[in-house]
């Protein structure tokens, strides 16, 4: 059986931050509901709501960069073994 914390135990700290970021992206929306949809045209957003919208923003390029990395990992581990003898 191939564990994938064997192979690369850095994940499981991964799987924190993953997690930390889904909270830390719940919390912000909750605080600033408007991040939902895209700012409005002729109304500018107020300062502390575009510095949320940026960390949002950055927030989503950090996820979807831990995504791509698992991604890479998987592309790179070894084929699974059919046969129970190991050489």
């Amino acid at each position: 059986m191939d564990d994938p914390l064997q192979r690369a135990p850095h994940l499981a700290v991964l799987d924190v931050v993953e997690h930390a970021l889904g909270v830390a992206v719940r919390a912000l929306v909750a605080d600033f509901p408007a991040l939902l949809g895209e700012p409005h045209p002729w109304r500018p957003d107020a300062l502390d709501q575009r510095a949320a919208r940026r960390l949002l923003h950055q927030m989503v390029r950090f996820e979807n960069t831990l995504a791509r990395y698992r991604r890479s990992l998987a592309a790179l581990a070894p084929p699974a073994s059919t046969d129970d003898i190991d050489f």
